[in-house]
Order: C-alpha cells, then sequence, then structure tokens
C-alpha cells in the first residue's frame, strides 16, 4: 500500500468515498449495489459487488498502467512535460483506486467468511434433535415452567416500533439527508430486506428511500382495506400511503425499503 491504506475496519463510508471517486464509471453501480448490501450486513452478496466493480475498473485501466509516459508523449511534442505529468497523474490515481479495492476486498471477503461459518454452524444446530429434559420430580408436578423445549416460542428478530424513536431522535434524522440518515439508523439498528409478503410485519417501522432522502415509515393495518398497511411518516403524518404486503416486498427487492430491527449482539 506504499503507507497510503487506511487504518481500522471497512466503513460504508469507504465504499460511499469510493463510489464519489468513480461516479459515471462503469464500476459505480456495483460499488453503490455493495454499499447497499453492507448496510444490509450482507456480507457474502457485497463482497460478490465489489469484486464485479474492482474487475471493471481494473480492466479499463490496463491500457493506462501499461504506459510509458516517456515513450507515449511524441518527443517534439511543444508541451511534452505536461503531457507526461498528465499521464504520470492518471496511472498514479489507477493505482491509488485499486490499492483501496484491495485493501476493502479480503476485509469483506473475511466478513462473508464468518457469516458462511455462523449460518452453516445454525443449520447444524437445527438439525440437532430437541434436549432431553430429564427430571426426578413426579408428573404432577409439572406445570408452564417445565414445558418442554418443543412447547417454547422461537426467539425472533424484535422489529422497531414508534415507541422505540423519541421526538429528539426523529428530529436529529430528519435534519439528515441521503447516507448520512442510514448512517444515523444504522447505528441503532439493523436492517432487514423483505423476501415474501410473510416477512411483513404490522405495527413496525420501517426505513423508506425517496429520492435523496429516506423516511421513518410506522406500517399499521388500513381501517379501509384490512389485506393493506396504512404507512405514515413518523416525522411528517401527511406523508402516508397505504401499500399491500406484496408491494412492500417489490419495494424492498428494489433496495427502496427495510425493517428495522433491534442490532443483533
Amino acid at each position: 500500500m506504499n503507507g497510503k491504506g487506511k487504518s481500522g475496519p471497512i466503513t460504508v463510508d469507504d465504499l460511499q468515498d469510493l463510489y464519489s471517486e468513480l461516479r459515471g464509471s462503469r464500476s459505480a453501480p456495483a460499488i453503490m449495489d455493495a454499499r447497499a448490501l453492507f448496510l444490509e450486513r450482507q456480507w457474502s452478496e457485497s463482497h460478490t459487488k465489489l469484486t464485479e466493480a474492482y474487475e471493471k475498473y481494473s480492466e479499463s485501466r490496463q491500457r493506462i498502467l501499461r504506459q510509458d509516459p516517456e515513450k507515449q508523449v511524441d518527443a517534439k511534442a511543444t508541451d511534452r512535460d505536461r503531457q507526461i505529468r498528465r499521464l504520470q497523474r492518471k496511472q498514479e490515481k489507477a493505482k491509488e483506486i485499486i490499492e483501496k479495492f484491495e485493501e476493502y476486498l479480503p476485509q469483506l471477503e473475511r466478513l462473508a467468511e464468518k457469516e458462511k461459518a455462523k449460518d452453516q454452524t445454525k443449520e447444524r444446530t437445527e438439525d440437532l434433535p430437541p434436549p432431553q429434559v430429564e427430571s426426578s420430580a413426579g408428573p404432577e408436578s409439572a406445570g408452564p415452567e417445565s414445558a418442554s423445549p418443543e412447547s417454547a416460542s422461537p426467539v425472533d428478530t424484535v422489529a422497531a416500533t414508534k415507541q422505540s424513536f423519541d421526538s429528539d431522535y426523529v428530529n436529529q434524522f430528519s435534519e439528515l439527508i441521503g447516507d448520512r440518515q442510514l448512517d444515523f439508523v444504522s447505528q441503532r439498528f439493523d436492517f432487514r430486506p423483505l423476501s415474501e409478503p410473510d416477512d411483513v410485519v404490522v405495527d413496525a417501522v420501517y426505513l423508506l428511500r425517496r429520492g435523496d432522502r429516506c423516511l421513518l415509515i410506522h406500517a399499521g393495518p388500513s381501517a379501509e382495506d384490512n389485506g393493506k398497511l396504512h404507512c405514515v411518516d413518523i416525522h411528517k403524518a401527511k406523508n402516508n400511503v397505504t401499500l399491500s404486503r406484496r408491494a412492500m416486498v417489490k419495494l424492498s427487492q428494489k433496495r427502496k425499503l427495510v425493517l428495522l430491527v433491534a442490532k443483533s449482539g
């Protein structure tokens, strides 16, 4: 890295800065997807997208990096020195960006490997038979406290509710814009994308992207249609819309809507 690498683990700001440097290039959309997936803690998918961006960028810079500035510029050119310096700056910038990719990718890969190992452990645990609970007490002593593991309620993700947000927090959020809003919310909550209608939680709060701003939306039951949810901006109630569960899933698949849940760990 020639001493130019950043210290500390990769952050969403690193990916945003990388996108800003390559905005308008072929690799920019993949970087933006990698950043969105990073925020959703989908490490493996984020790594895949950043790898795609790296390959596209490296391919586009091959010709420039192979050039010898001294030989590339005509010796008789009146502004030869200026042209040489210009080409050298392009090469230095390309190397700098490639170094960033090569710094971030291994970190994302390690996060993806941890995610995979965690999922595999979870799958193995779920395949095990429920533990047998033995007790010396007679059957007449059995009660709610001695219920078998099969009857216990599964531990599920705790979705954010309106009570999770006080007025100060909402006001701070509303004063921010774009990625700063995402960063602010991600400090307190995890983002859970919706894959199917059953993933939609009633009376929960969602983050909805609208243009360059995000809204904190409370999705409650609709008084007019039991099959839909009435979604209201908890900062400005005049911003509201009624959506079906399928419509909410489609918004999530377009990376415009996520369920907010209590941070794990």
